[in-house]
């Protein structure tokens, strides 16, 4: 079954060199997104890193056509721009939110209704009795007498 919980998917479903050259992959788009943004002269290349680092870390479960396209989308969305009309630095939330409200929702895997079980009967304490003394069994006897 698709939906099992124990089946792994997107970036649980690399290899782990897979899964290296996909985050690789997402740190070369984040730097490119970010390039635009980061002033050389006040943005140091240890703090540019540790931001591509967290980029690669909120993306890494989402595909890089996913990624892409959500860049698309928050560069075009009119309420991504200062009152001066310059495109606003992005985070990588923004972009893992883009992506995630286009996904389509996951359905509910619901499990067969079982039938119920049938009502038994209460074995008769007589018979019950007789049922043990013909397995050769002499237990207390059941129901009133004791």
């Amino acid at each position: 079954m698709a939906n099992e919980i124990t089946t792994p998917t997107g970036f649980n479903a690399l290899s782990p060199q897979q899964q290296k050259e996909h985050r690789a992959k997402i740190g070369v788009r984040a730097r490119a997104i970010l390039g635009q943004f980061w002033q050389d002269f006040d943005t140091h290349d240890a703090e540019k890193a540790i931001e591509v680092e967290g980029w690669m870390d909120v993306l890494e479960n989402c595909s890089h056509s996913e990624i892409r396209y959500a860049w698309r989308d928050y560069q075009i969305d009119p309420n991504n721009r200062t009152a001066r009309g310059r495109l606003a630095k992005p985070d990588a939330g923004a972009l893992r939110a883009i992506i995630l409200s286009k996904r389509p929702r996951p359905a509910l895997v619901r499990q067969p209704q079982l039938a119920p079980e049938p009502v038994k009967e209460r074995c008769d304490p007589a018979v019950a009795q007789a049922i043990c003394e013909a397995a050769g069994y002499t237990p207390k006897r059941f129901g009133g007498d004791q």
